[in-house]
């Protein structure tokens, strides 16, 4: 950890040195400027620290992390080129740099997204096409989605073969954990779907969304560390067609604030549904505030202590709670892209006029198409992409699909007081709009 982090402190002085030659007003802005602020590299020594001359009238002693901690004006601008990696070794260094990147990061409360891809090799032990695999992460991320390409049926119930290896393995033939799941991640949902939908640059550097049944593709998802919004899971085994309702009380019921939204992935038991409709109108029953709704039933995901044979069914419950993030959802179920389009563009509207402007760099949209709909000659990932440009999309194919329309229009207006929600549906698409704040 030493030797790295004085290899960051050196490029980060070339790194300051070249800024100051190129852009001199840089250093203009620092207070109290030391009487000597050269810098050498003593090759004799064998620890291979930076040297600070000292002089009587200068407040730095030698110690070159104090000195580069102290030109916080300058600091933040190196320290704004480093990755996440690269500032977490650096906090290792003094506190004050500590508190300069921890700074830095909370800034940083943007999304990032990846996307992997491997070789047609075996389940076993799949090899990365490149090995330029390192993900350049910018941000501190507490929650990360994988989308895994598996194929499969919607019954494989085998956890997302790619996901597990990276949470699980930690060798040199493959991703150490590290590289694509920070320390820093509380939460990590790994899916796997006959098709995923994810976003991609074109030649242009351009926002593109990529729509593939390739097998070993993987996307990745990571929102960013922040107090304004939280991201919990529940998840149930289930093993019968019965359910019992006081743990899932207590989990929702944990949390005072209000649900923002919530994600549904499910594998195998039609019986699943019982428990969907129940969780959904124990949330609409106990709080006054709407709520998104959105997911599928996936080809595989990851569960908690599984019983050695196959399993019935996994429920996956993805909630959003807090006053930094704000869902909507709707569903597809025009067959033309007209139809499409008319019922996007009601979204955008009562987006437009609840949210604003959406942040490109902190919002996402995450969408469950039917197997069916591809066959369609419509994309409707590409419509969305339309209706709301430059917003990262990502989804998968689903066997089913879950979720409503999370805002009220005009056409149910006059709707009958005892109107049954539907929140199954078949042959559709549904998506979820999240924006953090």
């Amino acid at each position: 950890m030493a030797i790295k982090s004085e290899k960051i402190l050196i490029n980060c002085v070339l790194l300051m040195g070249f800024l100051s030659s190129s852009s001199g007003a840089y250093l203009y802005e620092m207070e109290d400027l030391p009487s000597s602020s050269s810098y050498s590299l003593d090759s004799s020594n064998t620890s291979k620290s930076v040297d600070i001359p000292t002089d009587p009238h200068s407040p730095y002693s030698g110690d070159f992390g104090e000195y580069f901690s102290e030109q916080y004006s300058v600091l933040k601008l190196v320290l704004s080129y480093l990755n996440y990696y690269d500032l977490n070794t650096l906090r290792e260094v003094n506190s004050s740099l500590k508190i300069a990147t921890d700074i830095l990061l909370k800034k940083r409360t943007w999304i990032q997204a990846a996307s992997l891809n491997y070789m047609h090799g075996t389940d076993h032990r799949p090899e990365p096409i490149h090995s330029g695999h390192f993900i350049d992460l910018r941000i501190e991320p507490k929650v990360l989605f994988t989308f895994e390409g598996m194929a499969g049926g919607p019954s494989s119930r085998s956890r997302p073969k790619i996901c597990m290896r990276l949470r699980d393995r930690n060798d040199n033939r493959f991703f150490p954990r590290s590289d694509i799941v920070p320390k820093s991640v509380k939460t990590f949902v790994p899916v796997g779907a006959k098709g995923i939908i994810y976003p991609d640059k074109n030649e242009k550097n351009e926002l593109i969304t990529v729509q593939t049944m390739m097998h070993k593709k993987l996307a990745l998802l990571y929102l960013p560390t922040t107090d304004s919004y939280d991201v919990s899971v529940f998840t149930r085994v289930v093993t019968s067609d019965s359910f019992a309702q006081e743990p899932i009380l207590e989990f929702f019921q944990s949390d005072p604030r209000p649900i923002r939204g919530i994600i549904f992935l499910k594998v195998g038991a039609p019986h699943i549904d019982g428990m969907i409709r129940f969780i959904v109108k124990m949330v609409s029953n106990n709080q006054s505030e709407p709520f998104a709704l959105s997911g599928g039933h996936v080809s595989s995901l990851d569960y908690d202590n599984p019983p050695k044979k196959n399993i019935p069914g996994v429920l996956k419950a993805i909630i959003f709670r807090g006053d930094g993030i704000r869902c909507v959802s709707d569903f597809i179920s025009s067959t033309t892209d007209d139809g499409v389009l008319e019922g996007l563009k009601l979204t955008a509207l009562h987006v437009d006029k609840t949210i604003g402007k959406l942040n490109i760099h902190k919002t996402f949209i995450m969408m469950f198409q039917c197997v069916d709909r591809h066959s369609l000659p419509i994309e409707d990932n590409t419509l969305i992409a339309k209706v709301f440009p430059n917003i990262p999309i990502f989804g998968m194919q689903t066997w089913g699909e879950i979720g409503f329309r999370s805002f009220k229009t005009n056409e149910f207006k006059f709707a009958p007081k005892k109107r049954k929600l539907s929140i199954m549906h078949s042959v559709k698409t549904t998506y979820i709009i999240v924006t953090i704040d």
